[in-house]
């Protein structure tokens, strides 16, 4: 068996691209028009919106560069942006292909999760990979496909746990903090409303 790669493209960006890049820029202006009505002016808002979307569109173009799916006889191996080290299964361990069509009250953004016997996964949200490039991964995994057009996040936990990596690395709690965060930032000026 020869090794099959699988690499997302632009040109193939549909309806959940465009959602998840326009949430990607509503978080931004929400954020600034907040810091502009108690720590910033106007004009300092719209700057630091500016170097946000600049930021956000450059890791974007870093994760589309280095993403990508690998299938080879022995392993299969994922790597979500050009940063990142691959994710690597192997082929012997893998005992679950999942393809998901949305997950519940999330945007309308769909999954195919390849679960291996051990609880370590690879999860490749749908926002930029075609249906085409996602059959072409799982016939090569060659594994019946269990599809599901929604289920929930709570079932989605329960049905597939939580992957031991998530669990082990440190810098998923430290992103959970700097969202707490940036929320506290946001809801400043409605907090400070209901203490004063």
């Amino acid at each position: 068996m020869t090794t099959v790669e699988v690499r997302p493209r632009f040109g193939a960006a549909g309806r959940p691209f465009w959602i998840l890049a326009a949430c990607y820029l509503v978080l931004p202006a929400v954020l600034c028009a907040s810091l502009a009505t108690w720590a910033l002016s106007w004009a300092a808002a719209v700057v630091l919106f500016v170097v946000l979307v600049c930021v956000l569109t450059l890791l974007f173009w870093f994760a589309i560069r280095g993403a990508r799916i690998w299938v080879g006889p022995d392993a299969i191996a994922y790597r979500s942006t050009a940063w990142a080290p691959p994710k690597v299964l192997p082929r012997a361990q893998v005992v679950r292909v999942l393809w998901i069509g949305r997950v519940k009250r999330s945007l309308p953004i769909g999954l195919l999760a390849i679960l291996a016997a051990d609880g370590s996964r690879i999860g490749v949200s749908r926002w930029l990979w075609t249906d085409a490039d996602l059959h072409t991964v799982t016939a090569a995994i060659g594994l019946p496909v269990d599809h599901r057009p929604a289920v929930g996040g709570l079932e989605l936990v329960r049905e597939i746990g939580v992957d031991p990596a998530y669990k082990r690395n440190p810098l998923h709690f430290l992103t959970l903090l700097a969202a707490a965060g940036v929320g506290v930032l946001i809801a400043w000026p409605i907090v400070r409303t209901l203490l004063l």
